[in-house]
């Protein structure tokens, strides 16, 4: 059976190294790309993701509230999770009201559990 292909959307170098080397641990296909316009770019490519992990603040978004709708219209509802370290009244402030967060600094485990519950849950 194929690893389940994570699409990793992180600016951070280091943190992107990090979470596609712990997935691919984890036993599934990491792909990075340093902003919206890499993820776009990625998928015209004929790529499809089961997940998608974004940085809450990346380059090429409207903005931290519209991110989510965007990238789930380049990649047609694949589950997302939000990796940040804004805080969640901050969040609210930018009109961020995405559920799946992981809060950065993040612990591996939790990383690994969120995109099992990605991949195991039905598409929308």
């Amino acid at each position: 059976m194929a690893a389940e292909v994570i699409l990793v959307i992180e600016d951070d170098v280091h943190i992107g190294g990090l979470v596609v080397q712990v997935l691919r641990e984890a036993g599934f296909a990491p792909a990075l790309v340093r902003d919206v316009r890499g993820a776009r770019d990625w998928s015209q490519q004929g790529n499809k993701p089961a997940a998608v992990l974004s940085d809450l603040m990346v380059a090429g978004s409207a903005g931290p509230a519209q991110l989510p709708a965007e990238l789930g219209k380049i990649f047609d509802g694949a589950p997302l999770a939000l990796m940040t370290g804004v805080p969640p009244r901050r969040r609210a402030a930018l009109g961020v009201t995405h559920q799946r967060v992981v809060e950065k600094p993040f612990e591996l485990e939790a990383l690994i559990a969120t995109v099992h519950s990605m991949v195991a849950a039905p598409r929308s």
